[in-house]
């Protein structure tokens, strides 16, 4: 089964950093969806649409399910795809629960895919990577507005 059940730690901190963002109304990119939870919880946030990409087609069948399953399927659209690679869609609110490394890499290309005033909240990020994180940010341009942390994984808002 696809990750991401919502009782996850990086789940949470990255659920809390989009309800902060502010949703509603708004676009949102959900990057590496998994079980769809972060396009699930965007939609019940008030997003007006949400693109949901991940590379396993379990995962796209999960969400898919999932995002029927909670009334959802109206405002989230789920495709196949390698992150951000030929996506063709701009968003206030980028989301990526994935690993620390993944996330450095995907600071470089991820700007194109955000509207002006964006932001990009990243989680799946050991305490131990937190440093790691933050400079690829601050490297590809970003500024980190908020870290939380929650056990040993924390999760990052920047703009």
């Amino acid at each position: 089964m696809a990750f991401g059940t919502g009782r996850h730690e990086t789940t949470a901190l990255c659920a809390s950093l989009m309800e902060e963002a502010g949703c509603s109304g708004r676009k949102v990119l959900d990057v590496g969806c998994g079980s769809g939870i972060l396009s699930i919880a965007a939609a019940l946030l008030g997003s007006r649409e949400v693109l949901a990409v991940d590379i396993d087609d379990e995962a796209v069948r999960t969400a898919q399910e999932n995002a029927d399953k909670n009334g959802c399927s109206d405002r989230i659209k789920i495709i196949r795809g390698d992150m951000v690679k030929g996506i063709d869609f701009r968003a206030d609110i980028v989301v990526a629960n994935l690993i620390a490394e993944m996330i450095a890499d995907l600071s470089a290309s991820v700007r194109n895919n955000m509207e002006t005033g964006g932001i990009f909240v990243s989680s799946g990020i050991l305490l131990e990577k937190k440093d790691m994180v933050v400079r690829a940010l601050g490297g590809s341009g970003f500024t980190v507005v908020k870290i939380k942390e929650k056990g040993e994984w924390c999760s990052v808002a920047a703009v």
